[in-house]
């Protein structure tokens, strides 16, 4: 050891200290161990105590889209498969990944997807035609669009009322990300703030609709079963194409039945949407109905688009007059349709009733499957129903 600290300090030109320091020991050591260096002052030679097999090296997925080019090997190339491209592919300086973004924006690689490319689907539509109603579909080019599918969902959860935490649940998590992974979940809080978004376009774009037309509207009122009332305002026009269209305005609480209060929240209602045309306005056969007809005439008296001074403003509702046409017929034959009534709320009181009715059913061989209803005695549609 002394022999090989003398050798090297020779070699360097300087004298050692001390022969026996734990530094030079050290010193030593290690490089018996792990180097030698020669007289010349080249670079020390890392001496591998084991020689690793290149063969038990994990190959790199990438080998099988790219292949290794016949050059110097202190500076190899690779080859892309599809396209002939070359890269540089030192296994320390570059590394793989160039090679793997290549393959990303590469068009005509088989396993990559492009996000702007778009895929045929049949859009399904139905045409009535002389052979009755024919399904006849066209091809369609669709590509994924985040925000489309925002606003689709947005108009799922208001056209099927269903509620906004409806999107957290397990089971439509599952079924968005087995339909489209890509497709990022929103909250709650942001499909209320999309159905909101929703709203306001859609009152704008009626608005911009609404400008310039004259309208009919229909009003009804009714009270729930919590003892609340309730008034639906709409409106009805034609279009310059001759189509015929419908759109509510307003549904709201009102406090009472009264006529000048319906006739109040349609005026605020005509105030709020800008609408100064009207040719009618259609309501029941009630008397508080005239009150309402008689405050609103008096309100649009000066309006400068009034006809014939709002004569023919109101129209009475022909299916509230059939109404009361029918249920005057049905007061003659009204014991007979108690009777009835009676003994179906009879049946239907207890199951074990019921069930004993549908045996009596079988052993007379009634096919009709067709169960017992109760009918609601101010709605004369269900009445017959129930005959």
């Amino acid at each position: 050891m002394e022999t090989t600290q003398i050798q090297n300090a020779s070699s360097t030109g300087t004298t050692p200290t001390s022969t026996t320091s734990p530094t030079s020991k050290t010193n030593a050591e290690s490089t018996n161990a792990a180097s030698t260096t020669d007289t010349k002052g080249k670079q020390p030679q890392v001496l591998a105590s084991r020689k690793r097999n290149v063969e038990d090296r994990k190959k790199s997925q990438i080998w099988d889209h790219f292949t290794k080019l016949d050059v110097d090997p202190k500076a190899p190339r690779a080859e892309c498969n599809y396209c002939g491209k070359h890269y540089a592919c030192h296994t320390i300086v570059n590394g793989t990944s160039n090679m793997w973004s290549h393959l990303k924006v590469y068009k005509k690689f088989p396993f990559v997807v492009d996000k702007k490319q778009k895929v045929l689907v049949l859009e399904p539509k139905i045409e009535k035609g002389e052979l009755g109603e024919q399904n006849v579909g066209s091809l369609k080019a669709i590509g994924y669009n985040y925000d489309e599918c925002r606003q689709a969902l947005a108009k799922m959860v208001i056209t099927d009322e269903l509620p906004f935490n409806f999107v957290e649940g397990r089971g439509f998590k599952l079924f968005a990300r087995t339909m489209q992974p890509r497709f990022d979940i929103p909250s709650r809080f942001t499909i209320m703030r999309d159905c909101l978004k929703l709203y306001i376009e859609e009152n704008d774009r009626l608005r911009t609709t609404l400008r310039g037309q004259r309208l009919c509207l229909t009003t009804d009122t009714w009270t729930s079963i919590q003892n609340i009332n309730y008034m639906c305002l709409t409106a009805h026009w034609i279009d310059n194409d001759w189509n015929l269209h419908k759109r509510i305005l307003n549904f709201c609480q009102v406090s009472n039945h009264m006529g000048e209060t319906i006739g109040q929240v349609i005026e605020n209602c005509l105030l709020e949407w800008g609408i100064d045309k009207l040719l009618t306005i259609t309501l029941d056969n009630a008397s508080s109905n005239n009150v309402t007809i008689s405050y609103l005439k008096n309100v649009m008296k000066d309006w400068p688009t009034n006809i014939l001074s709002n004569e023919h403003l109101h129209v009475r509702c022909c299916a509230h007059i059939v109404n009361l046409i029918v249920c005057d017929g049905l007061k003659e034959i009204n014991d007979s349709v108690v009777k009835i009534r009676n003994a179906i709320r009879f049946v239907r009181s207890s199951p074990s009733r019921h069930l004993a009715f549908k045996k009596c059913a079988e052993k007379l061989h009634i096919e009709c499957k067709k169960s017992l209803c109760l009918d609601v005695a101010t709605r004369w549609n269900s009445t017959y129903l129930m005959l």
